[in-house]
C-alpha cells in the first residue's frame, strides 16, 4: 500500500522504518548530525524550511510537509488493511 506524504508524493508504506517529528533536530545534535549526512550522501529528499516531519525509510530520509501524527494515522490505516508490520512516529 502506498502512503501519501504531500507535495504530490506517495512511497511504499512497507519502506518506512520511522516517522520523527522535524523539530528533534533542535534538541538532538544526533539527529541533526544524520540528516547532515543523508543530505551529503544524497539520500535526503524534500525542503528542510518546509518540513514537519522525517520519514525514514530503506531508501534514505523524506521530509514531508505533513505532521508526524498524520502520517502515522495514515500509514496505520494502510498497513492494517494490510496485516502487516507497525509504523512508529515521535512527537515532542
Amino acid at each position: 500500500m502506498y502512503l501519501h506524504i504531500g507535495h504530490d508524493m506517495m512511497i511504499d508504506a512497507e519502506s518506512i522504518i520511522a516517522i520523527l517529528n522535524k523539530n528533534l533536530m533542535d534538541y538532538s545534535p544526533e539527529v541533526r548530525q544524520m540528516i547532515h549526512r543523508f543530505y551529503a550522501e544524497g539520500q535526503l529528499q524534500g525542503d528542510l524550511n518546509d518540513a514537519k516531519s522525517l520519514i525514514f525509510t530503506s531508501n534514505g530520509v523524506i521530509l514531508s510537509n505533513i505532521s508526524p501524527a498524520t502520517l502515522y494515522k495514515r500509514a496505520g490505516r494502510t498497513s492494517s488493511k494490510e496485516g502487516t508490520g507497525s509504523v512508529w512516529y515521535t512527537e515532542i
